[in-house]
Parts: C-alpha cells; structure tokens; sequence
C-alpha cells in the first residue's frame, strides 16, 4: 500500500467577516447604511459604468453598479435582489448600491414585498 504524505496548514484560513446587510425599501435606504437588500425591476442599463437602474414597483429607482460578470448576466425587465454596499453617488447627493450579489427575484410580486416590507417594521 503506498500512502502519499500531504502538508496541512497549522493555521486556519482567515475570513474577514461582512457587515449584516439589511432589508431595505429603495425609498429607506440611508446614507449610514453599510449594507443592504434591496429589490426591484431591472429598467435600464448603462454599459459605460456596468450598472444597472431598479424600480421598486412603487416608482423608487436606485443605482447599482456591478462587476462586468455580473453585468453581463442581466436583462432589462428582469425582477432581482441586489445585496450590495451602500457607496456615494459621484454626481449629487445620491447613494448608489456597489453589487456583490445578485438574485434571481422573478417569482416574487414587487408591490406585494413592499408591503411585506412596510409591515415588517412594526
């Protein structure tokens, strides 16, 4: 029987730990918040800036700029998720939302997870 010797690590990889990201409405997301969840409509996108514009079914839009792999996945009309950091918007005194992930929200009734949403801060 031949047995191969393997190195192991002493030390454990290091994962640097993510802020929480809250649910937000696009009309509640603030200036202070570091992380957020937000849905809505895919309604534009800017290829200069591989960014996406999302409408919340209520007539709120939001910014979210995204890596070009996960740009070239989305598709104008499509319901999504965005998890992302909430950055300054260049222009004004906007905020936009840095994309780290994107999901897949096309089941889900925008208006009705507003509401969902409003209720849930009571």
């Amino acid at each position: 029987m031949l047995l191969h010797m393997v190195e192991i690590s002493e030390q454990p990889e290091k994962f640097k730990k993510r802020a929480v990201a809250f649910e937000r409405k696009i009309s509640d997301v603030k200036k202070e918040d570091i992380r957020v969840k937000v849905a809505g409509k895919i309604i534009e996108k800017e290829d200069s800036s591989s960014s996406i514009l999302i409408e919340d079914g209520v007539g709120n839009k939001m910014r979210v700029l995204l890596d070009e792999s996960l740009y070239d996945n989305q598709i104008i009309g499509s319901k999504v998720r965005v998890i992302g950091l909430v950055i300054p918007a260049l222009q004004g005194n906007e905020i936009e939302i840095k994309g780290e992930v994107i999901q897949d929200f096309s089941k889900v009734d925008l208006q009705l997870y507003d509401k969902y949403l409003s209720n849930k801060k009571l």
